[in-house]
């Protein structure tokens, strides 16, 4: 059997937040055993709290056969914090205190999801992401398949430019038919924009992306924090806001068509997958 080679000179830190993950938690860290084998350094950061499932079981076997691992364990959050966003962001922060105090000397930092989106994540196009230098990046974000699913994180000219969570709440509900009303309403906001996102397609020049994974440089994290509310203390997702910041700072951002995971079954629905439009900019098309 061959080993694969390792990198020694990429350094990364891979950190996530996860409740009751499950399998998909077991698989996923298995992918990350994966690609650590390939770095030339790394530490591993999980924030959790509350589990219901053997999550906490999970991840203490992880941390007993790998010294790099550290668990963070936050529980009892969710009687203290009643929304989910909040409860995550919060959860992230924990992480980017952690690695302030003790590994931001690894060049970049891969921020992942748990609990799904990562069974299928392949090293080779982590570190293919990680060893871009055509171009003046600080994070790239992932595409996912079948579908880009992920618009409660997106902002992107030209594709999506606002919360279109928001504006489905605050959509004028119709007196009767309310259930097809949603359904259509759904359709043109989410899924009709949930584009099929081929591989070899260029980079496409962001202002907040994620799918369930982001790799960031680890020096454009510095000093930041995660919010999940806005100006009008509104709930909105809290990639947003944190890009938003680093945008302010100049960091570039993009979504590299290569780095996959999979989308959720549950968040795609029917217009999911429709050609990626060519009036969207990509690096392979001029955008800079």
């Amino acid at each position: 059997m061959t080993v694969p080679a390792t990198d020694n000179e990429i350094s990364m830190n891979i950190v996530g937040a996860v409740r009751n993950g499950g399998s998909a938690l077991k698989e996923t860290i298995h992918r990350i055993e994966d690609l650590s084998k390939r770095l030339g350094q790394h530490s591993v950061i999980i924030a959790t709290n509350d589990n219901t499932d053997d999550t906490d079981q999970i991840l203490s076997e992880y941390k007993e056969r790998c010294a790099e691992v550290q668990v963070i364990r936050l529980d009892g959050m969710i009687s203290g914090i009643s929304e989910r966003v909040e409860r995550i962001t919060a959860a992230r922060n924990s992480i980017l205190e952690s690695l302030e105090k003790s590994s931001f000397d690894n060049t970049l930092t891969l921020m992942l999801d748990l609990d799904g989106p990562n069974v299928r994540l392949n090293p080779e196009a982590v570190l293919a992401a990680a060893k871009r230098s055509e171009f003046s990046w600080d994070a790239v974000f992932a595409n996912s398949t079948p579908a880009y699913y992920d618009l409660y994180a997106l902002r992107c000219q030209g594709w999506c430019e606002e919360d279109v969570w928001q504006q489905i709440h605050n959509a004028r509900k119709p007196l009767f038919g309310k259930r097809k009303w949603r359904r259509s309403l759904l359709k043109t906001m989410i899924h009709d924009r949930q584009f099929h996102i081929p591989a070899d397609c260029g980079l496409i020049p962001v202002d907040s992306a994620f799918a369930g994974a982001g790799l960031y440089k680890t020096q454009a994290l510095h000093g930041l924090r995660y919010k999940c509310r806005d100006e009008e203390n509104r709930l909105v997702c809290e990639h947003v806001l944190f890009h938003q910041e680093m945008r302010s700072r100049g960091a570039r951002l993009y979504i590299d068509p290569a780095l996959t995971t999979t989308a959720p079954q549950e968040h795609l629905g029917e217009g999911s997958g429709a050609p990626f439009p060519s009036n969207i900019q990509t690096l392979s098309s001029g955008a800079t």
